[in-house]
């Protein structure tokens, strides 16, 4: 056990409070540091609220790379429904991304990555159903936590082929996946039958997969770990000595010594680190969600559902249901755009009409830490005493408990284990 042993984790979105409870049960000190008012208030704070862990396909695919230009000229005309928006700026590590990114869109990079990621997931269900067993009964009721399945919905039937060879792929990984027609997509979910949302041609099942409550779950974890919450103090630096973190520096002046530190600090972690010499390939992209009401039991879906045509998911917490979406490479723009609110609730009323009271949606955007092959960034760095947890992009919530599952064995200086191998920073 390491009980005399102090981490100071900085950032306590469900990355950093994962790392907090993981490092708690192996006995470690924590403290846990983040310029939220308390865990959960940045890119965790009503994010899709997906427990994905069958669907960690990267961003960067030749599908993707094919539709870029189409999206961009969406985004150009203004179009709100435009899944991509991209801003330029004269920034140097920003082309440097957009570069990588490319290179990452080829189909064998994909793979190597979707596999890593697979075991990835599936060593974080595995993880965060342990977890939620030690946790109080009132506070895993409050998450709400379910595994209702995930819908994926096509509705180009051309699409078809080039799914059916992903599944077949991806169960050769230990995916449980089925091909289903249309009349099989309103029987899994009957909410869908009154949709006027444009027709389904097929779609994908997946029973196993899951939704949760991100920023509750980020709350629930900083508690049970028994961390020492910093919460409302921004990290503005560190202190070096003999090769190594000595302390951080508080914006308040306040110093924070410890053996060990983690940053998991999500799109922050880049300009924090950059003093250090250590530069992450990591590009904030915005996404958006609303928060609804249901009004209507029978019309609002109960599995989880991805419509493909739009881009968007949609996840039934208790009494409300979220939809998500959109990809903005804005830098750190974290404004409000009302005209994709208006897009995402004009989506729910086409898809699930009159399930959910659009007069009292609550709104929300977040910066997505994305690195240009998907690959979170977890493990070492050359400085012997700092280790990052970063660059999840929009899994953070489906990898965390597994990050800091790996993070916890490489701090324990074991062997680097070959889950961890994909996701190395040295």
């Amino acid at each position: 056990m390491n009980s005399s042993r102090h981490a100071c984790v900085i950032g306590a979105g469900i990355v950093g409070a994962a790392c907090a409870y993981a490092l708690a049960r192996e006995g470690w000190r924590v403290t846990l540091v983040d310029a939220g008012t308390q865990p959960g208030e940045g890119v965790s704070k009503a994010n899709g609220a997906q427990l994905s862990y069958s669907y960690v396909e990267p961003l960067a695919t030749p599908t993707a790379l094919r539709a870029l230009p189409s999206w961009l000229l969406s985004s150009w005309r203004g179009d709100a429904d435009s899944p991509l928006r991209w801003r330029p700026r004269a920034d140097l590590g920003h082309g440097r991304w957009l570069m990588a990114f490319t290179q990452a869109c080829r189909w064998p990079q994909v793979q190597r990555t979707t596999a890593a990621l697979l075991g990835l997931s599936f060593l974080s269900r595995d993880t965060l159903h342990g977890w939620l067993d030690t946790l109080p009964a009132a506070t895993r009721a409050a998450l709400h936590h379910s595994r209702a399945g995930k819908l994926v919905i096509y509705r180009k039937p051309e699409a078809r082929a080039q799914v059916a060879q992903q599944l077949r792929w991806q169960a050769d990984l230990g995916c449980v996946q089925q091909l289903v027609g249309a009349d099989e997509c309103r029987a899994l979910e009957p909410a869908l039958a009154a949709t006027g949302g444009g027709p389904i041609s097929f779609g994908v099942w997946t029973e196993s997969e899951e939704v949760i409550d991100a920023a509750g779950l980020a709350r629930a974890l900083a508690q049970a770990s028994g961390a020492t919450q910093r919460m409302g103090q921004a990290v503005t630096g560190f202190e070096r000595r003999a090769g190594q973190i000595a302390a951080v520096r508080l914006a308040d002046g306040q110093r924070i010594e410890a053996d060990h530190f983690v940053v998991a600090a999500g799109p922050q972690a880049q300009a924090l680190l950059r003093p250090l010499g250590l530069r992450l390939p990591i590009e904030p992209i915005k996404g958006y969600s609303v928060t609804l009401p249901i009004v209507d039991d029978a019309a609002a879906p109960h599995a989880s559902i991805t419509d493909t045509g739009r881009k968007l998911v949609h996840a039934r917490l208790g009494r409300h249901l979220r939809v998500a979406g959109f990809a903005e490479l804005c830098g750190a723009d974290l404004s409000i755009d009302e005209r994709r609110i208006d897009s995402l609730c004009r989506a729910v009323e086409a898809t699930f009409p009159g399930a959910c009271d659009l007069s009292q949606r609550n709104p929300w955007a977040g910066l997505r830490p994305a690195t240009p092959s998907g690959r979170p960034l977890i493990g070492a760095t050359p400085l012997g005493n700092l280790w990052l947890n970063v660059g999840h992009g929009a899994l953070g919530l489906t990898l965390a408990a597994g990050s800091a599952q790996l993070l916890a064995r490489a701090m324990r200086r074991e062997a680097l284990a070959p889950q961890a191998q994909p996701f190395c920073y040295v």
